[in-house]
């Protein structure tokens, strides 16, 4: 009887303490493999909506030229074939370009938007990697 006591306390302190932690931050971005993303340039794509992320493909040309060390890693998750929510815990409408430092979201580009409107805050959020 004391077992079963023990075991009904543990598994309702258990479910207490997991209810209590539902809220996860929708600025943090985990890898599958459970890893820490130190800096990190993530592009969220959708390819049946290609001729929408042309600015966003022109945009990441620029960027490479501009800051070729800080996208060599640039990782590309099509909301199509991978599973968008083992890379973040909401993930962004497609496109998307998320710029990640310490698995904090410091940089999020989302939507329909011009190739400048996509540089200018990823070019600050790259930039701040080095202060």
């Amino acid at each position: 009887m004391k077992h079963i006591l023990a075991l009904a306390i543990l598994i309702i302190s258990t479910m207490l303490l997991l209810t209590s932690c539902d809220y996860i931050s929708s600025n943090k971005v985990v890898l599958a493999e459970d890893q820490f993303i130190e800096k990190q340039v993530i592009f969220f794509t959708d390819e049946r909506n290609v001729s929408k992320e042309i600015p966003y493909y022109d945009a990441i040309i620029e960027l490479k030229k501009q800051y070729p060390d800080s996208l060599k890693r640039l990782k590309v998750v099509s909301l199509n074939t991978e599973a968008p929510n083992k890379i973040a815990d909401s993930p962004p409408t497609s496109p998307a370009i998320v710029v990640v430092e310490n698995n904090q979201v410091i940089c999020k580009v989302e939507g329909n938007i011009t190739k400048e409107d996509i540089i200018k805050p990823v070019s600050s959020a790259i930039e701040s990697w080095d202060q």
